[in-house]
């Protein structure tokens, strides 16, 4: 691993240790979740701006920012400042509450002051409401008195209740007309609590696929960030980094790009990069050693040197699955997000990028703008004001470091959070890419080692981890978003001695320790199914712990489904599907976290079974906190025989195998058996997408005997 490498994972270490800190420290500075206050011991939120507008969400076109020189209270406001062109988007500060369910009775207010705009009932209070599915249920809205006085500070009051069908709502504050407005100590309360959701016991749960209502035409896909342009040992690569991804088989990918490689490392990481064109895998390419550049001739200069190596990527070595290319991982540069304070510096790296690209011809399209955690993603607001020349697609990260495990409001928070981002970006027509996601980040040190991981990693709660992040991907892909990238794929190799180690993978990378995580079961099937080309159909469920996900891939007419079911208990289904599904046999996958099932190749399970379609629907029992997926994208029919099985006896008494390759376009890997007289009965030794394989494991004078036995990509074997 080079220094620059090390270098882009100290840059994540300050995220990783620093995010809870960060986290708690935009609830100090925007007031958020505050008990004991004089408005009662229910507090949803109060916001006193004195520091950051975060987690606050911008829309609409207008300047948002704090103001030191006009305030209620404290050292600072909140201040819109909208243009004096018509704006139908109605300016406003928007910040979801997930606390809120049905009949909750609120209250809230705000104090604003306004300048230059000519009705003071522009100036408007909200609060919505929003279901189980993500769509608005209704709102409670206040207006400023039309007579409110000059420039003094007045009070804007409401209260409201939330209809039955709420699961989360959004506080919003509004300019509805060219001017500005300052606010300033809003407080959102909640008076009593509805009662609480009846439970449906042992009733079937009713899902329907809408078949004319398309959330995204062209789904890109669950993936991961991958580095896997690390160097890696031929026989590694073929039973474990490669294996596993020709079986996982993602459709979109994030690459780590570095810059000024030596020829040598460069013709490897192609070598690596073009194994991800053979799996039909879409890349997304970040650089995070960027130069702090002075000027726009140093821009351009730096331009030119990274679009000379996309363009040798793209046309010499005919990588034409690299789609999309920023900057900066997360916005850093000498420091991780330190442009998120100084946007006019990202702008024009990105204005020498492009003009580089188009003058080249060269259909890359840049992303903007990597930000992370959400919390900054309002720099996409700025860019899409700003930039959006510039700009092909819009993209950001988050770790789910509010919300424990199995808290049940994180589904409807990140919906909500994922469904602005993707409408910011459609307003632009362009697409959002969810660029890295994972569980609660970790950054203790022990022993001396400073862990860049999962806090629940090797934890009673691991196996409950994947969970909550396949909640994090169906609320992505039900939000409209193009893909997706779980980070990471596998763990990075350690350097010996180091004091620094990067672990999320599905699968270790530590010495010869190559086993896979309890995600690796679960979030795999996401990425094996929920492949892109695919268009996202429209679901809606009526049960509020039910998160559920469906796809109709283009290139077969074969349809997956993705159930979370955060319910306590089984329950069952029927999920009502179009009536022009072809197939009517879907094969059932399920993961289960009080009994996951572990493989030493990280071979993914046989399916449960299958399902047939009754008059359109799907019935069903889901599992107690569990992941299933429903899935039409198969075939029944086996591999060809392995023929040609040779065996070589080595001058140290290993035995060679060798045999030919399998010629199925759905071909994905070959698992190798061994018997022999001093271990009865024949044991799986190996998977491989090699057609050969070095048994060092075997006595020299030991009798054994070998079979290989092909896989496709359905799990079908011979």
């Amino acid at each position: 691993m080079c220094r620059d490498i090390r270098v882009f994972f100290r840059r994540r270490l300050r995220l990783c240790i620093g995010l809870t800190a960060e986290a708690l420290l935009f609830m100090w500075a925007t007031g958020a979740v505050l008990a004991g206050t004089a408005f009662g011991d229910d507090v949803l939120l109060k916001a006193d701006f004195e520091h950051w507008l975060t987690p606050w969400q911008y829309w609409g076109d207008a300047e948002f920012g704090l103001d030191p020189q006009t305030r209620r209270s404290g050292a600072h406001s909140a201040r819109i400042i909208a243009p004096d062109a018509k704006n139908a988007d109605h300016p406003q500060m928007q910040y979801v509450v997930p606390e809120v369910s049905g009949g909750d009775r609120l209250r809230a207010e705000v104090w604003f002051r306004a300048k230059d705009v000519a009705d003071r009932g522009n100036v408007v209070l909200a609060v919505e409401y929003f279901d189980c599915n993500g769509d608005r249920r209704g709102a409670d809205r206040a207006a400023a008195n039309k007579d409110a006085g000059g420039e003094d500070w007045n009070k804007i009051s409401l209260a409201g209740q939330a209809p039955d069908a709420a699961c989360a709502a959004r506080a919003c504050l509004i300019l509805q007309s060219p001017g500005t407005v300052w606010f300033d100590d809003f407080v959102l309360v909640r008076e009593t609590k509805g009662a609480s959701r009846p439970d449906s016991g042992s009733a079937e749960r009713t899902i329907v696929i809408r078949g004319d209502e398309i959330v995204q035409p062209r789904f890109g896909g669950v993936g991961y960030q991958t580095f896997i342009t690390h160097n890696y040992a031929k026989q590694h690569f073929d039973q474990v980094v490669g294996k596993r991804w020709r079986e996982l088989n993602p459709s979109f990918a994030r690459v780590i790009h570095l810059r000024k490689r030596p020829p040598k490392k460069f013709d490897e990481d192609a070598s690596r990069l073009a194994f991800l064109k053979t799996t039909g895998t879409e890349v997304y390419v970040v650089t995070d050693n960027a130069p702090d550049t002075e000027n726009a001739d140093q821009r351009n200069a730096y331009a030119k040197e990274i679009v000379d190596e996309l363009e040798c990527l793209v046309r010499q070595r005919g990588l034409t699955n690299i789609r999309y290319y920023c900057m900066s991982n997360e916005m850093s540069l000498r420091g991780w997000a330190r442009m998120v304070g100084d946007m006019p510096k990202f702008k024009d790296y990105h204005r020498a990028l492009f003009e580089e690209l188009r003058a080249r011809n060269l259909r890359v399209e840049l992303l903007a703008t990597d930000a992370s955690p959400c919390a900054y993603w309002n720099t996409m607001h700025w860019a899409a004001r700003n930039m959006d020349q510039y700009t092909g697609v819009y993209g950001g990260h988050h770790y789910i470091s509010e919300f424990d495990l199995q808290d049940e409001k994180f589904y409807a928070w990140f919906l909500l959070k994922m469904k602005w981002a993707v409408e910011m970006a459609k307003a632009k027509n362009k697409d959002f890419i969810l660029g890295e996601f994972g569980a609660k980040q970790d950054g203790r040190t022990i022993d001396g080692v400073i862990m860049d991981r999962c806090v629940y990693w090797d934890t009673p709660l691991e196996p409950a981890v994947p969970i909550q992040v396949a909640e994090a991907a169906v609320a992505a892909v039900n939000a409209g978003a193009y893909a997706m990238c779980y980070w990471t794929f596998m763990d990075v190799p350690s350097f010996p001695g180091a004091g620094y180690r990067n672990q999320w993978g599905l699968f270790r990378c530590e010495g010869d320790d190559h086993s896979t995580r309890p995600i690796y079961y679960a979030y795999g099937l996401l990425s094996k199914f929920f492949r892109g080309p695919a268009a996202v159909h429209r679901v809606v469920g009526d049960d509020p712990l039910l998160r559920i996900a469906a796809i109709r891939h283009h290139d077969r007419n074969t349809w997956s489904v993705a159930v979370v079911n955060r319910n306590r208990r089984a329950v069952p289904v029927g999920i009502r599907f179009p009536a022009n599904v072809s197939k009517t046999s879907f094969r059932k996958y399920v993961y289960d976290p009080a009994g996951v099932t572990m493989h030493t190749f990280g071979d993914l399970p046989d399916p449960t079974g299958k399902i047939e379609l009754a008059d359109g629907s799907l019935n069903d029992t889901l599992s107690a906190g569990s992941l299933t997926v429903y899935t039409t994208a198969y075939d029944d029919q086996p591999p060809a025989a392995v023929e040609g099985l040779s065996v070589e006896k080595t001058e140290n008494g290993k035995r060679h195998l060798r045999w030919k390759p399998n010629r199925e376009p759905d071909f994905c890997y070959y698992r190798v058996y061994r018997s022999s007289k001093a271990q009865p009965g024949e044991r799986q030794i190996a998977s491989t997408i090699a057609t050969e394989y070095l048994d060092e494991r075997i006595g020299s004078d030991e009798e054994c005997g070998y079979r290989i036995v092909a896989v496709d990509q359905s799990g079908n074997s011979r």
